[in-house]
């Protein structure tokens, strides 16, 4: 295990080299940061699961440019809809697997604000 020293960040995944797939699951946010670059936020907007399964559905049927991919849940806040970003992650796990895609065993999830 890599040990992490103060002022020192972990070396990225795959070397950086990797497609980059972002989802924005929700426009909400529990937090009021003045620098944030989302002006109107909505607790109203929340991407469904039959929406997210349709964008994996189509990413996963591309031809693949990268050996790795990195799954990025973005919004407002994403982690408030924890729960739907748990559904989304088993369901590209189980197509990447069900596919024999080359990225079920290159990937990482990964979410930020």
């Amino acid at each position: 295990m890599e040990q992490l020293l103060m002022g020192r960040m972990p070396e990225p995944f795959n070397n950086g080299d990797y497609q980059d797939i972002t989802l924005s699951i929700t426009e909400d946010c529990n937090l009021r940061c003045k620098y944030c670059y989302m002006v109107h936020k909505s607790e109203f907007k929340v991407m469904s699961f039959d929406t997210a399964k349709k964008i994996v559905d189509f990413v996963l049927a591309q031809e693949v440019k990268k050996e790795n991919v990195v799954w990025n849940f973005i919004g407002g806040e994403p982690t408030i809809e924890m729960d739907l970003i748990d559904k989304i992650t088993d369901y590209i796990k189980i197509k990447q697997y069900a596919l024999r895609h080359p990225w079920r065993n290159h990937y990482m999830f990964y979410t930020w604000k």
